[in-house]
């Protein structure tokens, strides 16, 4: 399995939809970046730590690591390895026994910015994915696939408003495509 390290670049809000955000990761060579939902709770915790207060040091995640000394970069490594139904699929790897522990996509980069681990994703994925990187944009797309269902039909109700009809029936076929799955 080939995979690509990604850094966390910052987070970003949602404006006009429900309260989410939007966690962005690029490549290292900042080429192309992906973009991972998160609540507003999510983007709160993540600038706590970019502010680099000491109100963290005792936070749940600072607390656990403090208490765990193998949770560093070099026992474990977070890994993205699929995305279904809008939601990205995230595992924190132990690289000593090669134990998967799936976690949340937002938890799993909160803790690689906690206790330094990389980040990686599937290069398919990544490839599948990305858009092009553009720092300080503040719009930034998103595949379809990476919608939760209540911004797809956010998304559907605004495109049919504005009249773009061939958007709404892309919103409407994957709305159908994950009911069928279901």
């Amino acid at each position: 399995m080939s995979k690509v390290q990604l850094i966390y670049t910052g987070v970003s809000q949602i404006v006009g939809g429900p309260e989410l955000g939007l966690l962005i990761l690029s490549d290292l060579s900042h080429i192309r970046q992906v973009a991972i939902v998160c609540d507003s709770r999510m983007e709160y915790e993540l600038s706590l730590r970019a502010a680099g207060t000491s109100l963290t040091e005792r936070l749940l995640p600072e607390v656990l690591c403090s208490i765990n000394p193998r949770m560093t970069g070099e026992h474990y490594e977070v890994l993205f390895n699929s995305i279904i139904d809008g939601q990205y699929k995230a595992l924190l790897v132990d690289k000593d026994d090669l134990t998967l522990t799936p976690i949340r996509a937002s938890d799993a980069v909160l803790l690689a910015q906690v206790a330094k681990l990389d980040i990686f994703m599937e290069e398919s994925l990544f490839k599948r994915q990305s858009v092009d990187y553009h720092a300080n944009k503040n719009k930034i797309a998103l595949p379809v696939n990476a919608l939760s269902m209540e911004m797809l039909r956010h998304a559907l109700d605004k495109a049919i408003e504005e009249e773009n009809y061939e958007l709404a029936s892309m919103l409407r076929d994957e709305m159908r495509h994950r009911k069928k799955d279901a």
